[in-house]
């Protein structure tokens, strides 16, 4: 069966169990016996119902050049967006892919792209407006990074965690196995100052970061395309 034929062959299921629900005693009945008929036939879970919406879509990771470990704060900028709309990141050479419900998916990359832009914005703006007076190269770099890890942190404090039931957990778990069998460890990359030398960059980061805000305003056509999403912008 193809994947063309087996997304067919779910709608199918779909609709016959929403039939299965009618208040028609006689037309529910008669749906249920044919969606069970062909889960049999067709060895099909309720699992694999569910995880018919399920789906990964791309997003660059913009932080990083090609070849180069991600910086700390990239990972943590992915836990943040894993945690606003309870999707899953996996990063894979300069991409990052998230999985999860197609419209929540959808949403999490577009949230990435935004955030991550924005952050590297405010990375370079830092440079040359707080630290352009520390000579060295490598360690305005490093207060750099520390900064972009304090402005992750303050970001963190503005999401509304999305509540995943036991069931959604298992699905993305499930749904992570099958796609990515033999998922290993991403090496990620620290700025390398001491507590004393990256206080205050730490400090302003997390103070800037708190002037982002993520307001909620999702909305889906029937081709579940994007039509309205979460805005991310920076408060006055």
């Amino acid at each position: 069966m193809t994947e063309d034929q087996k997304k067919k062959m779910m709608e199918r299921l779909k609709r016959l169990l929403a039939l299965s629900r009618s208040a028609n005693e006689h037309e529910a009945a008669a749906a249920l016996a044919k969606a069970q008929e062909m889960m049999r036939e067709l060895a099909i879970t309720e699992d694999d119902l569910d995880l018919a919406d399920y789906t990964t879509v791309e997003s660059l990771i913009i932080l990083i050049k090609p070849g180069h470990k991600l910086p700390i704060y990239g990972g943590m900028l992915a836990n943040v967006v894993e945690k606003a709309f309870g999707c899953k990141a996996i990063f894979s050479d300069a991409t990052v892919l998230w999985l999860g419900p197609n419209s929540k998916a959808q949403i999490s990359a577009y949230s990435w792209s935004v955030l991550a832009r924005l952050l590297k914005t405010r990375r370079a703006e830092y440079i040359f407006t707080a630290i352009l007076q520390e000579r060295n190269p490598g360690r305005r770099a490093a207060k750099a990074d520390t900064y972009c890890e304090g402005w992750v942190h303050g970001v963190s404090k503005n999401i509304v965690e999305e509540k995943l039931s036991e069931k959604e957990k298992r699905l993305t778990t499930l749904f992570t196995s099958q796609k990515f069998p033999r998922l290993g460890t991403m090496e990620q990359r620290g700025s390398g100052l001491s507590a004393s030398d990256s206080s205050d960059a730490w400090r302003d980061g997390i103070r800037d970061g708190q002037k982002t805000r993520l307001h909620a305003g999702v909305q889906a056509d029937k081709k579940s395309q994007i039509r309205e999403t979460r805005y991310l912008g920076a408060g006055s």
